[in-house]
């Protein structure tokens, strides 16, 4: 059933005028010509200039896919969609003043589709006359449609968008009702999309890491060729090459001649083309453009017949350019490049500078297909090299200039200098509007260089051809190919920077470094991006482990074999010459490494100046335990009726947080807009093993160990002896444990984002105030480099 709200504002009821243009409200690309702007009476709607993406190809609404009586209601549901915020409604928090994309509106098109038909079937003719049953009638078909969840409870979500947007609508096009389906179950309508782990598959090592490897070798060895030899076509094309200057001002017969005579005196054989039946001939559209200056002309039969009567061998086709680059030592070409070739090596060399781009910069395809010239920047305070682009996400990143003289929404990535490497071998290949246009090579008439990129589809089918054409190319008779092929699927573009996060979150201090690349404001959501524990990401990381401290542990026992000399040597050959002793073992899951590992780590730890063989009894009396946390043991307890306690099994893998000062940054101590609110942060969360103890003693031992570590730190030096004997009856009802560290990660968030005239605002601001918190915060901003 539907409940009523409080009723809305009611419009005056007047419908749209025919001639309204739809995009009036919108911000459009620079260079939109409003002229050609659809109206609110066409058949068809182009939205597309409204939206940022030059990569992207936004389907027009169709106004013939409706039934004819609910064209016009639709059509002022839309339009109110162009010009209002999206409202807010009673299950979610108001989004404020975000209006929707155009790129949603081919959803809601579609599904409100099924509704508008459904009408129909049901004698109901305007949207007013809608009731509460019809609704509960329509959600009952939806959920009964042989559809993904995620589908169906589109549809119904759609319904609900054109209820909020009723207070804009006439009366006669707007849903009487109250709001529809209020509290249904989740289950029914939940999106299925929303909140779960990315399962992006990742690219195979091996793959993405030849991958990278080529596309960098193509980048300094072929690109350059082939930008050279574009130019040099161009230059043809135009009539400005510097060898076209001795033509200058000749009749056509005398250019012949002299062609002819060039070519003798050089050695050079006439451009040609292979026939159907494999025959040469002279391509004499190559020869014409080499000749002409500025004055395009065709030759006559009589001036061909000159050609063909000169003597000169044919050559396979017309060449341009010179061969430069070498792989493995030999020229990657043995012949100059081919106009007929340039296209493809144009988008094989394309291909490779986006492998790179969007591969090290972490950058989703869309935001690397909408780069333009000049994107590349430094950062004038660090050093690092950046560049600057459009974030893909969110209406409010999406808001376009008027003109590209005033840019917005620009977002700094840092990268490293490949990127800036590829960056500017595109722009030496001409003048375009974009790194990526739609195409290089040829003018679309559809989707015009000015305003359109390459589309995310052409680039996916581009990778794959640029890995069949490495394996073909540079493969060798009886090697393995190039690029080996990823097991799990094709190439996409949108895998590249879920493998990336993969790659950086497993390296030391990985994970604070790829959220802060992805801009993601907690770890969890940069682990979830990455891979968790059920993607394999963490059982990845122990079976190296476990393989690191394998060969260390054989490493060290052959050295002692040997007659290595060790100080104090008596724990420390112990554990190798115990450690040492492992036969082999088959595992079939995560949990059998881990074990694995447990039993296998002796805890040394070997460094430049010294090893470390690490014992609990002094580790826990030490009082500071610094430097890497991974092989430290963590002691804790807990009441025996807590439901935690019952939950925690001994050998499982368990994540501690810790949280450290943290406060809210409010927008006005930045003294600059536009701004937004944040929080600044720290944390620590470590990752382990816990073990359950069950001797009272042990236990009795840790609640003394912790009184010890927290009267030092924050007591009075209290002495615990006269209480052992209440400590010893109490005991029974405490747990206690021990937790295993295997990798720590640290997030602090403290305004690093902000220029540094802004963070040093936010410090003296939080520095002065009255809050313990944010004092505390303060304290650590002085910290910071």
């Amino acid at each position: 059933m539907t409940i009523a709200l409080a009723p809305a504002t009611i419009p005056d009821g007047t419908w749209p005028a025919a001639d309204i243009v739809v995009l009036r409200g919108r911000p459009l690309r620079a260079g939109t010509d409003r002229a050609t702007l659809s109206r609110f009476g066409d058949p068809v709607w182009h939205i597309k200039p409204a939206h940022p993406d030059a990569h992207l190809n936004i389907t027009p609404l169709t106004w013939s896919y409706y039934p004819t009586i609910f064209e016009r209601p639709f059509k002022t549901f839309f339009l109110a969609a162009l010009d209002h915020p999206y409202p807010g409604n009673p299950d979610t928090v108001q989004r404020g003043a975000e209006r929707a994309s155009v790129a949603t509106f081919r959803y809601w098109f579609v599904d409100l589709q099924v509704f508008a038909k459904w009408l129909i079937s049901r004698d109901v003719h305007r949207l007013c006359d809608v009731t509460e049953r019809h609704l509960d009638a329509y959600r009952t078909y939806v959920l009964n449609l042989a559809r993904k969840t995620g589908r169906k409870a589109d549809l119904l979500a759609a319904v609900r968008t054109l209820w909020l947007y009723g207070p804009h609508l006439p009366a006669e096009g707007r849903l009487a009702t109250g709001y529809p389906w209020p509290g249904a179950p989740e289950e029914d309508l939940k999106s299925s999309s929303g909140g779960r782990e990315n399962k992006t598959p990742r690219i195979a090592p091996a793959t993405m890491t030849a991958l990278l490897a080529w596309a960098l070798r193509v980048i300094e060895e072929v690109g350059p060729d082939v930008r050279d030899a574009w130019v040099a076509h161009q230059q043809f094309r135009a009539g400005i090459h510097p060898s076209q200057a001795e033509f200058h001002g000749l009749a056509t017969a005398e250019r012949i001649a002299r062609f002819i005579a060039r070519c003798r005196r050089d050695g050079t054989p006439l451009p040609g083309h292979p026939t159907k039946d494999g025959q040469r001939v002279i391509n004499y559209s190559g020869i014409q453009r080499m000749v002409q200056t500025t004055t395009a002309f065709s030759f006559t039969s009589n001036q061909k017949r000159v050609l063909q009567e000169s003597g000169l061998p044919i050559a396979e086709d017309a060449y341009v350019g010179q061969i430069a680059g070498r792989i493995d030592g030999r020229p990657w070409r043995e012949a100059p490049i081919a106009v007929s070739d340039l296209r493809n090596l144009i988008r094989m060399v394309a291909a490779a500078c986006f492998v790179v781009i969007c591969y090290l910069s972490g950058a989703r395809p869309g935001e690397v297909l909408n780069l333009r010239p000049g994107c590349r920047a430094r950062d004038e305070d660090t050093g690092e090299l950046l560049i600057i682009g459009r974030r893909g996400k969110g209406y409010d990143r999406a808001s376009l200039a008027e003109t590209d003289s005033t840019p917005t929404d620009r977002r700094p990535w840092v990268v490293v200098a490949p990127v800036h490497d590829a960056i500017a071998l595109l722009e030496s290949f001409g003048d375009y509007a974009f790194l990526f246009p739609a195409s290089f090579t040829n003018a679309h008439t559809k989707r015009p260089n000015d305003f359109n990129a390459r589309q995310a589809e052409s680039i996916t089918r581009d990778l794959e051809a640029f890995v069949d054409w490495v394996n073909t190319t540079f493969g060798r008779p009886g090697a393995d190919v190039p690029i080996p092929p990823d097991p799990t699927k094709h190439l996409h573009a949108s895998r590249f920077r879920r493998t990336l996060a993969y790659f950086i979150v497993r390296r030391p201090r990985g994970l604070v470094a790829a959220a802060l690349q992805y801009a993601h404001v907690h770890t969890k959501v940069t682990l979830s991006y990455a891979g968790r524990d059920d993607s394999s990401w963490m059982d990845d990381v122990h079976l190296e482990t476990l393989e690191m401290v394998l060969e260390q542990n054989e490493h060290d026992a052959q050295l002692l074999r040997e007659g290595e000399h060790v100080s104090a040597a008596g724990e420390y050959r112990h554990r190798v010459q115990t450690r040492a002793r492992f036969a082999g073992r088959v595992v079939t899951a995560g949990r059998s490494v881990e074990r694995l590992l447990d039993q296998a780590n002796p805890n040394i730890h070997h460094g430049e100046g010294m090893t470390c063989v690490w014992r609990r009894e002094t580790a826990e009396t030490a009082g500071d335990v610094s430097g890497e946390l991974p092989g430290a043991t963590l002691l804790g307890h807990m009441n025996r009726a807590n439901p935690h306690w019952a939950a925690l099994e001994t050998g499982s893998v368990l994540l501690l947080t810790f949280t450290g000062p943290h406060s809210y940054v409010s927008p006005t101590v930045y003294e600059k807009t536009p701004a937004a609110p944040t929080w600044n942060f720290t944390a620590v969360h470590v990752r382990g093993v816990v073990e359950k103890i069950d001797s009272i003693e042990e236990t009795l031992g840790v609640v003394q160990s912790t009184v010890r570590a927290y009267e030092g730190a924050f007591g009075d030096g209290w002495d615990m002896t006269e209480s052992l004997d209440y400590f010893r009856k109490i005991v029974p009802d405490v747990g206690a444990f021990r937790f295993t560290v295997t990798g720590a990660e640290g997030m602090f968030k403290l305004s690093q984002e902000q220029p540094g005239e802004v963070r040093e605002r936010v410090r003296d601001a939080f520095g002065q105030s009255g809050c313990a918190y944010k004092r505390e915060v303060a304290g650590l901003m002085n910290r910071l480099p």
